[in-house]
């Protein structure tokens, strides 16, 4: 919708400029090029339109990291080095929205951001975790949680540093810096103990499914393959339903894993499905 992402644009520029606050509908709708009353065609109040650029950048984000482990060619390090460049550049280069949420709504005051932030923060550490295993294998499965937390502390610093203090950073540059340092950290583990083993626990498996449905839906839909959706939508009733037939969702995951544009996603599924049966 052409124009309801036109006044999230219009939106953040005037928030950033004049302040959230003194940032009245009026403008925004004048800055779109339509009426104060269309408007609310789009949006209920300011705060319905902010809460919507923030979900609209979370899936952005949740999207673009996901998708840089379909790039064929490419190193597990080079896969991991990119991961860390596209979400650096969605902070980074979306400062101005952020600066604006969390200075007028801190997520500890308003539940809406809260949640969001909170989920968020709950896909990126087990999207951290999968690129982590990738990168470096079964070897730092012991010590995953303390390599996850280390990782998220470099990047949020670093994110926070720039942002705040409106500083400009070769994005690249910083990202295989990142990269090197959990290089040198991850040849150390084996002289050592983990730390924590059971902090960051990974969502429960139907979560995670329905992520994972969303990646696999939004691929089909961008190559037309009808079939497909009609399988993903299937597989989310079975989901909810309160007797899913087994065999059922099975065969539905096998038909999936025919399209090769979506085999590392449902091989995803698979291994989800499988965790999902064994906790019952």
């Amino acid at each position: 919708m052409p124009k309801k992402n036109e006044l999230m644009n219009r939106a953040i520029q005037l928030f950033s400029e004049k302040g959230f606050y003194q940032t009245s509908v009026q403008e925004i709708a004048e800055a779109a090029g339509i009426s104060k009353g269309a408007f609310y065609k789009y949006f209920d109040t300011k705060e319905s339109l902010l809460i919507d650029i923030l979900k609209m950048h979370y899936e952005n984000m949740i999207k673009q990291v996901s998708s840089m482990k379909q790039v064929k060619g490419l190193t597990k390090r080079e896969v991991l080095i990119r991961n860390l460049c596209h979400e650096l550049e969605q902070w980074i280069n979306n400062r101005d929205f952020f600066t604006v949420l969390f200075k007028n709504f801190p997520p500890s005051e308003n539940k809406q951001v809260s949640e969001i932030m909170s989920k968020l923060k709950s896909s990126l550490i087990n999207l951290h975790r999968e690129i982590l295993l990738d990168t470096y294998g079964e070897k730092i499965e012991p010590y995953i949680t303390d390599i996850i937390i280390i990782l998220e502390g470099i990047l949020k610093e670093y994110i926070v540093t720039v942002i705040f203090s409106e500083k400009t950073v070769d994005v690249y540059h910083l990202s295989t810096f990142i990269s090197t340092v959990m290089d040198s950290i991850v040849e150390t583990l084996p002289n050592t103990e983990p730390v924590l083993t059971d902090y960051l626990q990974p969502e429960k498996p139907k979560e995670r499914i329905k992520d994972c449905l969303n990646i696999i839906e939004e691929k089909v839909k961008a190559k037309n393959l009808e079939k497909y959706m009609e399988a993903v939508h299937l597989l989310r009733e079975e989901l909810e339903s309160n007797t899913p037939k087994p065999f059922l969702m099975e065969a539905l995951i096998s038909y999936l894993d025919q399209e090769e544009s979506i085999h590392k996603e449902v091989l995803v599924l698979e291994r989800l499905y499988k965790r999902l049966i064994q906790e019952g």
